[in-house]
């Protein structure tokens, strides 16, 4: 999977070194360079948006931390109703009467309805008494 991600980012990298819109009607081609420079130029009036219309500024700016009090009360909401009951419940002890072990002696049922099995104790395999056909006489 590694090896996948790695060549996808290589040949991403060739195609943006690439030169971009060959066509047979003499087009433009684009460098990576130009791409480059371009996408600097639309960082730079973004930069600038805030200065050319402070009003829109200012409601984004709002909206922003409108949103952002709302997500700290909701992650305090959630704090106080699931995250603080977390640790006040102390862990149960296991059962010393089943060496250790929390099982209930249902769960040591086998599935085909055996004795309990012991802790330490070997497993046995089950006796199945198979009816064998009578004998021919000769």
């Amino acid at each position: 999977m590694f090896f996948l991600l790695r060549m996808a980012f290589w040949l991403a990298l060739i195609l943006l070194i690439l030169p971009i819109g060959t066509s047979s009607d003499g087009g433009r081609q684009i460098g990576a360079w130009q791409a480059l420079s371009a996408a600097q130029s639309v960082l730079a009036d973004a930069r600038g948006f805030c200065q050319r219309q402070p009003d829109a500024c200012e409601v984004g700016g709002e909206m922003v931390s409108h949103i952002l009090d709302k997500a700290q009360m909701s992650a305090k909401w959630l704090y106080e109703n699931f995250g603080s009951h977390a640790g006040t419940e102390a862990p149960r002890a296991p059962d010393a009467a089943h060496g250790g072990s929390t099982l209930t002696p249902q769960d040591l049922l086998p599935s085909w309805g055996g004795e309990p099995a012991t802790p330490g104790a070997t497993p046995q395999a089950p006796s199945f008494s198979v009816p064998l056909p009578q004998r021919r006489p000769a």
